[in-house]
């Protein structure tokens, strides 16, 4: 797909803004596809000897808005959000402003650049929040276009794919990459950790493509790797990975699974393959696009964004601090699931959508990432909503949408923010947003009205 001539104009006026800049301050959203905006945003601006100052946010908030006005930043350039907060991006003293996103717009800049691919009709699924910011980059000097792997990590960030698989830009930007040299693209099994987890490990953890009988089960995919004889270690003694694995392994194990599937009648063999992205500039398990767009996010969750930013543009010392902190993250994640798996009162059933109140027990950095993991377990067929604490007596919403549910949550909470006045937005299958605790319920019931006006 081309860059339609509607996003070069924007591109180009925001570039020709940004060129007059001797120092700039970026803000970025706290996801894996703000981290590799703000990545790729740090990258080209030190390119251009600019002096840069980058700082990660969980959303556009008042208090936001009040430090950026009272550390008196002359020059913004917001990464991954600020679309659906224009109103308050207003209220900036900054004598210039650019923002590159693609959330869901709400409002005008008033003064500033805005580049967002829903300016133009693009849909929701063709250009991440890294992918703007790389074309911002890529303008502004053809030597950026090795930064163009960072984009592609983003929209993994970002659930963009469709089966493992890039759409509009973003395919156009993977083809980049492999020009520059700085991903290789392949094709194998759609299992997470091909790099880093045991085989077995990798497919007790897969639920998509789930494996009756093996996924959620360790000594399942015991007996199913020892059945098609592959031995589950190495001649060393280490634990076979997914790349340790032969041609006829890969074969072997690839035709099983599709059998496996159909004698337990699931459908959609398109759920089996997918396209792997390996880095160039990535050493051991970060050199899958997907374990490091996963440890990024790892990195904002655990307030250490910071850390993910400068691992990305080549500090040593932050890719090992990144190694630690996806095994605390891990740990963390692992001990909520559990907890909320194993208390079925976590869970309270409705006709639009399941409720996961998580109020005092799930921090409100991971409650997005429980809701995508466990959607399908706790709300099959159904949006499911989860709820955490957050400061100043406000609680967390999260949203996630199933697949075969046609809704853009993203729109329908911008809609109920404008009509609440509270902060909320985002995609069509994800969205979310913090609401006061007294205003709960009234936000609960106006997104299951909405839920139902779209379905």
């Amino acid at each position: 797909m081309e860059i339609p001539e509607e996003l070069k104009v924007l591109l180009e006026k925001a570039v020709n803004s940004f060129r007059n800049m001797d120092k700039v301050r970026i803000v970025s959203h706290y996801d894996a596809d703000g981290i590799s905006s703000a990545a790729i945003a740090l990258a080209a601006s030190v390119r251009q000897g600019k002096k840069v100052h980058h700082t990660v946010v969980k959303q556009i908030r008042p208090e936001v808005i009040d430090m950026l006005n009272e550390e008196g930043d002359e020059n913004l350039l917001f990464t991954d959000l600020g679309s659906g907060h224009l109103s308050s991006i207003n209220m900036l003293n900054a004598d210039n402003i650019i923002v590159l996103d693609h959330h869901h717009v709400s409002g005008e800049l008033e003064n500033g650049f805005h580049v967002n691919p829903h300016l133009v009709g693009l849909e929701e699924d063709t250009l991440s929040g890294a992918g703007v910011t790389y074309l911002f980059a890529r303008e502004l000097d053809e030597r950026n276009k090795d930064l163009s792997a960072l984009a592609v990590v983003g929209a993994i960030g970002d659930i963009q794919e469709e089966n493992w698989k890039m759409n509009g830009i973003n395919k156009m930007i993977v083809k980049e990459a492999q020009e520059m040299g700085v991903l290789k693209m392949g094709e194998g099994l759609r299992l997470f950790g091909r790099l880093s987890r045991p085989v077995h490990k990798a497919l007790q953890y897969t639920s998509r493509p789930h494996i009756p009988g093996v996924s959620e089960s360790e000594s399942g995919s015991v007996q199913f790797l020892s059945s098609l004889d592959i031995d589950l270690k190495n001649g060393d003694g280490s634990w076979k990975k997914l790349v340790d694995l032969d041609e006829d392994e890969k074969k072997e194990l690839a035709s099983a699974v599709i059998k496996k599937r159909v004698r337990n009648g699931v459908d959609g063999p398109e759920e089996i393959f997918g396209n792997t992205y390996t880095l160039s500039f990535f050493d051991g398990r970060f050199k899958d696009a997907r374990e490091l767009s996963t440890t990024l996010n790892a990195c904002g969750r655990m307030e250490q964004g910071e850390v993910g930013i400068l691992a990305c543009i080549g500090d040593e010392e932050a890719r090992k601090d990144m190694e630690s902190i996806i095994k605390g993250y891990k740990r963390t994640l692992g001990k909520l699931i559990r907890t909320v798996r194993n208390n079925e009162d976590f869970v309270e059933a409705g006709d639009v959508f399941n409720l996961m109140d998580g109020r005092g027990s799930i921090p409100e950095n991971f409650i997005g990432t429980i809701c995508s993991i466990l959607q399908s377990n706790l709300s099959p067929g159904k949006v499911l909503v989860g709820m955490a604490e957050s400061e100043d007596d406000r609680a967390k919403i999260s949203v996630r949408v199933p697949d075969d549910i046609e809704v853009s949550v993203g729109e329908i909470i911008e809609d109920i923010s404008d009509s609440m006045d509270i902060d909320g937005g985002g995609h069509d299958k994800a969205g979310g947003g913090y609401v006061h605790s007294e205003d709960v319920d009234e936000f609960l019931s106006l997104l299951e009205e909405g839920i139902k006006g779209a379905a």
